[in-house]
């Protein structure tokens, strides 16, 4: 049986200057979509996928932050499809013994973490990088009032949430 080796992008010199540029802020904003242990391995993924394209595109780091955030995006359905399926067969089971312990203590983590991936996008875009509406709807490619929208709807949540 022949082993066959996986399709491997190579980066030149000027890929892995782009690179050092690009990585520490891009693992940063991963952070604040799909947390820490699900962050470098994103921005590493989405990298290798975009980066013969960046040569193509005037704004790469507004091109990277969109492709991090669509990726994002993918990777909360498919993990919702798993936990729904991951539901139906836990219904299915004989309940269980255990005791649940309930945490009353006010985490921003989880609150932040309870955000549509968008919004956390436009949160961390307008209070970490201190954008405007207009400057993180270019980097999204969004409209502004698509910004202030999501802006609004994860202000409420997370009023209510830390409440």
């Amino acid at each position: 049986m022949e082993r066959s080796t996986p399709d491997v992008t190579l980066i030149d010199e000027a890929g892995l200057a782009r690179w050092r540029e690009h990585a520490p802020q891009l693992t940063r904003f991963a952070t604040m979509l799909v947390g820490p242990d699900d962050a470098s391995d994103l921005v590493s993924a989405v990298f290798l996928r975009c980066a013969e394209r960046l040569d193509r595109v005037d704004d790469e780091r507004g091109y990277l932050i969109r492709a991090l955030t669509n990726a994002a995006i993918d990777q909360h359905r498919r993990t919702r499809r798993r936990q729904a399926r991951e539901l139906l067969v836990a219904a299915a089971a004989p309940p269980s013994t255990g005791s649940d312990r309930s945490d009353d203590a006010i985490d921003v983590r989880v609150a932040v973490a309870a955000l549509s991936i968008r919004q956390r996008a436009v949160v961390y875009l307008t209070y970490w990088e201190d954008l405007d509406g207009n400057q993180a709807a270019a980097i999204l490619g969004i409209g502004a009032a698509s910004v202030r929208r999501h802006l609004a709807r994860a202000k409420t949540h997370l009023r209510r949430s830390l409440a």
